[in-house]
């Protein structure tokens, strides 16, 4: 057998080896015992799925190497002998990078429930999004290590195939041809696979078994009502008014907003913590800042707009849902309460311990503030020492502004986001995590040592105490607190594995979405309010106080905390999905509402039979239409648009 054909042979050999790789790697995130449960036409469907899709991962590198082994191209660029090894050098390089990638993608979904998507490309490709994920030095030699790791081992796997495996010279001829069977074994299974998903979506019979998909790394399902109305079939009503209205141009405010300068107006300081979950307000863990919360507003059911920090601090900025986000980025539209401000002659200064590049603040929410107002450190300090400087910093601005003028003082706490950051004299709790590493982290790893890891987080919250501690002492020694405002609030909230995921992006569970909310208010009465409260409400309780004559539905989809107006629900949105929570349940919808489009459970994440969770999701269409209208109110369509 000549040279050519041995390594067309081993090549082969190869990636039947990495295929089954990747089958072990994406293993992990298929629930198999579930589909089994469901019934054995489930179980096949769901291995049809997997097995096809799997095959179809490897397709990029199998025609890259096809192509790099062509003779044809040899002669054609007039590549030297060595070119000969081309083909194989491709093979273990796109062998290795495709397996590397989607054992990256498996430990995503095990951490974070969430595949590589938009939202993670934007991260890696944005200023300050790596930054942002907090990783260690360890972290990154672990990276490091893990991907050398599947490029030697990929490098040496072919080399013994090679070298060590001469038998392959052996194969029947009939072996050595199984290219095409395989393709059109390949072929049948996806055309099966996509015939029973078009079927059973149309016809609604059984969404569990589609549902099971939902493991299979970047599935796409088939769908075909109209085939199937026109063959005869009866296909299941589909209510499009439950879809996202997208499009159109954003037409913010609805009306000009009309305000009169108060006589004597209040400063504000706004304070927002990275990661701040609710239950942490309490007065072993932040003394400080519940003593003050004693003197305040504390609102005890508030929820973030999302699950992250782009949109929790958009929504509580605009007073508007996560979905307009877009819009704000594509247009360049900064926040209607921060042009009062700056009409007003307010003295501003912004502070954050992140960037902010990432998520892209300088582009929507503070897109109309001078960059010299936009304060953030470069140098490389932990998140609790950058915290410290940034305090210090706002304290100067308070401290050397113009007295005659009010100021308006915006910070960005970074020490409760992960790892989480704390010095020594910050710990109260024990043991903890001397460090988190990333690359060795599994669901194994966090079930384990999640109260270490917590304990940590704790720690990291108690530091930020003692820094909004020095904020308020500040504005209480040098009388101000009698005409300021303070807010203080979590962007989201932070999981430990409550509901199965740890940190936050993931779901819209309780322990990701609901923070602290402190209002001071200048004169007005202590008091808990326990009744229901969200980001979007924050503007539109602020506005008043600043004079601002509009009532709230020109510029937000909020309520004024304070007009007696009563909530009965909130909002959530993340990269791709808006959540609506009442008091009775607790409904995430995807951009495409189909069979796969809906989450449904208990308003606190309660586990519902799946009778329960579709009398209830069904019972919530009238307020469901309505979320959704809402969604588009300050977006106007052109006229070329359907």
């Amino acid at each position: 057998m000549n040279e050519q054909t041995h390594g067309r042979n081993v090549r082969f050999a190869y990636f039947g080896l990495v295929y089954l790789v990747l089958l072990w790697i994406n293993a992990a995130n298929v629930d198999f015992a579930a589909a089994a449960a469901s019934g054995y036409a489930s179980l096949l469907f769901l291995v049809n799925a997997f097995v096809s899709y799997n095959a179809l991962y490897l397709l990029p590198a199998l025609l890259l190497t096809w192509l790099v082994a062509r003779p044809s191209l040899w002669r054609r660029l007039r590549l030297p002998r060595a070119a000969v090894w081309a083909p194989d050098v491709t093979a273990v390089l796109t062998g290795a990078l495709t397996t590397l990638f989607f054992y990256a993608n498996a430990k995503l979904h095990a951490l974070y429930g969430m595949f590589i998507n938009g939202f993670v490309i934007n991260l890696l490709m944005t200023p300050g999004g790596i930054e942002s994920l907090g990783g260690s030095g360890s972290s990154t030699i672990g990276f490091a290590l893990i991907a050398l790791a599947f490029f030697v081992g990929h490098a040496a796997l072919f080399v013994a195939l090679t070298f060590g495996a001469r038998r392959l010279s052996s194969l029947p001829a009939g072996m050595r041809r199984l290219g095409r069977p395989l393709i059109v074994v390949l072929l049948l299974s996806i055309l099966s696979d996509h015939s029973v998903y078009a079927y059973t979506s149309a016809v609604g019979n059984k969404p569990e078994m589609l549902e099971l998909t939902e493991g299979v790394p970047f599935y796409v399902g088939t769908t075909a009502r109209t085939l199937f109305k026109k063959l005869g079939f009866e296909v299941a009503a589909q209510d499009k008014s439950l879809r996202q209205q997208g499009g159109g141009h954003l037409q913010y405010p609805a009306k000009p907003l009309e305000f009169t300068k108060p006589e004597k107006p209040y400063n504000i300081v706004w304070l927002v913590s990275e990661s701040w979950r609710a239950d942490t307000l309490d007065p072993e863990i932040m003394p400080a800042t519940w003593a003050f919360a004693q003197k305040a507003q504390v609102f005890t059911q508030h929820y973030s707009g999302g699950n992250g920090t782009r949109i929790g601090i958009f929504t509580m900025m605009t007073g508007l849902p996560g979905t307009y986000w877009e819009a704000f980025l594509k247009g360049r539209r900064g926040v209607p309460i921060i042009d009062v401000l700056r009409q007003q002659g307010y003295q501003m200064s912004f502070y954050t311990s992140a960037k902010f590049s990432y998520p892209e603040f300088d582009r929507t929410v503070f897109s109309q503030v001078p960059r010299e107002q936009l304060h953030e450190i470069d140098a490389p300090l932990a998140g609790w020492e950058k915290d410290r400087q940034n305090v210090s910093d706002l304290l100067k601005f308070i401290d050397t502004r113009d007295p005659a003028r009010p100021f308006f003082a915006w910070m960005f706490f970074e020490s409760p986001h992960a790892r989480y950051y704390f010095p020594p004299e910050s710990v109260i709790r024990t043991p903890y995590r001397d460090d988190i590493n990333y690359a060795t982290l599994d669901r194994d790893e966090l079930q384990k040592d999640i109260v270490p890891i917590k304990n940590r987080y704790l720690n990291a919250v108690h530091h930020l105490d003692g820094q909004f501690a020095r904020i308020i002492d500040h504005l209480e020694t040098h009388g101000l607190l009698e005409n300021t405002i303070v807010v203080m609030l979590g962007d989201h909230g932070e999981e430990f594995m409550e509901n199965g995921y740890w940190g936050h992006n993931s779901t819209f569970s309780d322990p990701q979405t609901r923070t602290p909310l402190i209002l001071w208010i200048p004169g007005r009465t202590p008091a808990v309010h326990d009744r229901l409260s969200s980001h979007l409400d924050v503007v539109p309780t602020l506005m008043p106080l600043l004079g601002v004559k509009n009532p709230p539905e020109d510029y937000s989809s909020g309520y004024d905390l304070f007009s007696g107006r009563q909530r009965d629900h909130v909002v959530f949105s993340d990269w791709s999905r808006v959540g609506y929570k009442d008091a009775d349940v607790k409904i995430t919808l995807s951009e495409d509402v189909g069979p796969l489009g809906k989450r449904i459970s208990g308003p606190h994440d309660e586990k519902l039979t799946p009778q329960r969770a579709q009398e209830l999701f069904q019972s919530k269409q009238p307020q469901l239409v309505r979320l959704m209208q809402e969604l588009g109110r300050f977006k106007q369509k052109s006229r070329h648009e359907p």
